[in-house]
């Protein structure tokens, strides 16, 4: 099973990330935009692993008490991915750290790069020297949304499309 753990946004975040799509759409930005229900912020990405109840029971002693996050205005890439910020706070970090090390300590493996708070919207996105001063220039509107749970969710593809599937979540104190 391919795991990750992830904040899944309120419809007004939804909404503000894919208006941005449809932008880049009728710019002519090209590439594998990510469906409005498998936007996310993922605190850890665990990948391929089997034991999704261990994970639970790890992730059920993380602790947290409900904050506030917003979109930052940031559009970015890594390669070929485009994603917008968020801004960064503490309560974020220390969530993202607390996930973290609860799987570090019942030994489910992690990617262990550092965090950076950001969310997918275009993979494999072709973009043109016309189109960058585009994207340069736009920017996500300050949506906010408080954090009241985190979800364990499974990535698979079905009928090639990508589904993402929530097998649990922890709820704030």
């Amino acid at each position: 099973m391919r795991l990750f753990v992830a904040v899944k946004f309120s419809p007004e975040i939804e909404k503000c990330l894919t208006d941005l799509q449809d932008k880049m759409k009728e710019n002519r930005i090209t590439g594998n935009y990510t469906n409005c229900q498998n936007l996310h912020l993922t605190l850890a990405f665990i990948g391929e692993y089997n034991s999704p109840n261990k994970v639970m029971k790890a992730l059920s002693k993380v602790e947290f008490e409900p904050f506030e996050i917003s979109l930052g205005e940031t559009i970015g890439n890594f390669g070929d991915i485009l994603w917008v910020g968020l801004k960064r706070n503490f309560k974020l970090m220390s969530l993202a750290e607390s996930v973290r090390t609860a799987l570090e300590n019942e030994h489910i493996p992690f990617d262990r790069k550092p965090f950076n708070p950001h969310i997918t919207i275009i993979r494999k996105a072709k973009i043109f020297s016309e189109q960058e001063k585009y994207i340069k220039a736009l920017r996500a509107e300050n949506v906010k949304m408080t954090v009241e749970k985190f979800s364990l969710m499974h990535s698979h593809r079905e009928n090639g499309k990508l589904i993402y599937t929530e097998i649990g979540n922890i709820k704030a104190k």
